[in-house]
């Protein structure tokens, strides 16, 4: 049996251990608090899910509990490929684990789009949520012009962002364990900072934490900003610490780093 095919299987048990749905519940029910704590219970929120992804976890979360939410990634369109087929099955899965019955959800509002290039009129939605995205946009400045455009002065984005500079940033399906406590044999930690012997299976724009919060400063005011998942400390020896001195601890070890940030009520104000 080929590496890959043991990575897949390895990413599919996660799946049916429940080790992923836990996470995204727990992502689900941390975002769903600190809205709440800063938007008003009484509104009936209208949300954009930027970047849903295949799975599209945090979308059926947030439809299954009655949510006004549309979710736009360009992966949102019709197709019967082998590969669509089985993220149905897979999503079908991740269903069966969030206790969440394929019957309850009402049809969805699912667009195919570019999210740097957003197809909705400006502040249409109360609330933006990204997870797990913001590290795979290759033009983050215009990603987050056009998310601002749509969000309503006063309104709140929440965005978690799979940190690069994390133990399992390089997005190796190698490194698929969530959070990763121990890397594959003949894997360095941190190959992605180091030698980069490991292909990146995916688009990696290799932002650092101070990026992603200089530039949503811009625009935004920043209520919180917080690592919510650490991974790697118990690999990190003062050897690689030296050889990636460049990198502080706390970057090396964040893996899921959480922006909350309102748009300004007054334009003057940004």
């Amino acid at each position: 049996m080929s590496v890959k095919s043991l990575d897949y299987i390895r990413y599919i048990y996660q799946m049916v251990s429940g080790q992923r749905s836990d996470d995204e519940r727990e992502v689900a029910d941390r975002r769903s608090a600190e809205i709440a704590s800063v938007v008003s219970r009484d509104q009936h929120l209208r949300i954009l899910d930027l970047a849903n992804g295949r799975l599209r976890p945090q979308y059926t979360i947030l439809k299954a509990a009655g949510a006004n939410i549309v979710g736009i990634d360009l992966v949102n369109h019709p197709s019967r490929s082998a590969t669509d087929l089985a993220y149905v099955a897979a999503r079908r899965l991740y269903m069966w684990k969030l206790g969440i019955s394929p019957r309850s959800l009402e049809p969805g509002s699912l667009v195919c789009g570019d999210t740097a290039i957003l197809p909705f009129h400006s502040e249409t939605f109360d609330v933006v949520t990204s997870v797990a995205a913001f590290e795979h946009f290759l033009n983050v400045p215009a990603v987050l012009a056009e998310l601002h455009r749509v969000l309503r002065q006063g309104g709140v984005a929440w965005i978690g962002i799979h940190l690069f500079t994390s133990l399992s940033g390089g997005h190796n399906f190698r490194l698929a364990e969530v959070p990763l406590r121990t890397v594959p044999n003949g894997v360095d930690p941190w190959d992605h900072l180091r030698k980069r012997r490991l292909p990146f299976h995916v688009p990696l724009n290799e932002w650092r934490k101070h990026q992603y919060v200089e530039l949503f400063a811009e625009k935004f005011e920043i209520l919180k900003e917080y690592t919510a998942t650490r991974e790697g400390e118990e690999l990190l020896t003062p050897e690689i610490e030296r050889e990636l001195a460049d990198y502080s601890r706390d970057e090396l070890t964040c893996r899921s780093f959480v922006i909350v940030a309102r748009k300004y009520r007054s334009r003057q104000n940004y």
